[in-house]
């Protein structure tokens, strides 16, 4: 499961009203064999793994709904746990800090002509960004397996296939 996605994304138009989908989701949720929990919020649901289930890597579904003109528009994004979120969007905007700093820093150097060490710090932040990368792709692998429980579930209530992007 390679893929240049950092969080992939469900989308589908489904002829069920939002009250309908509120109501299967909550009748799924007592009944499924799946170690699937959720929460209902005004305008959205939040699908986890049981904490039996759960582990670093464990994806989060956040499903959005929007009137559309043949029912409802189903939206949703895959994510890790927030706090697993914060922490790798901490260290991308830290390589990328650095990045910036560091070639300003070195191309002034260059122009006054003296050696320019600050580009051995670009170097450096670019194979941070690419090891956060590929942590983040390593996670997407080990989270696999439940993001499929999630988007089957999905497909159960809804009676339908969305499409992962």
């Amino acid at each position: 499961m390679f893929s240049f996605r950092v969080r992939p994304k469900i989308r589908c138009v489904t002829p069920m009203t939002q009250s309908e989908i509120y109501t299967r989701f909550d009748t799924f949720l007592k009944e499924t064999n799946k170690p699937i929990r959720g929460k209902k919020f005004r305008d959205h649901i939040e699908l986890h793994v049981t904490k039996e289930e759960v582990h670093y890597w464990s994806p989060i579904l956040n499903i959005i709904f929007k009137d559309a003109e043949a029912g409802t528009a189903v939206q949703g994004r895959f994510g890790p746990h927030p706090k697993v979120w914060t922490m790798f969007m901490f260290f991308y905007f830290f390589g990328i800090a650095l990045c910036f700093f560091a070639a300003i820093f070195g191309g002034i150097q260059l122009q006054l002509g003296r050696s320019p060490w600050a580009f051995w710090l670009l170097a450096g932040g670019l194979v941070l960004l690419i090891l956060i990368y590929v942590a983040a792709q390593i996670g997407q692998r080990k989270g696999h397996q439940q993001t499929e429980w999630l988007l089957s579930f999905c497909s159960e209530v809804l009676k339908h296939e969305p499409k992962l992007k």
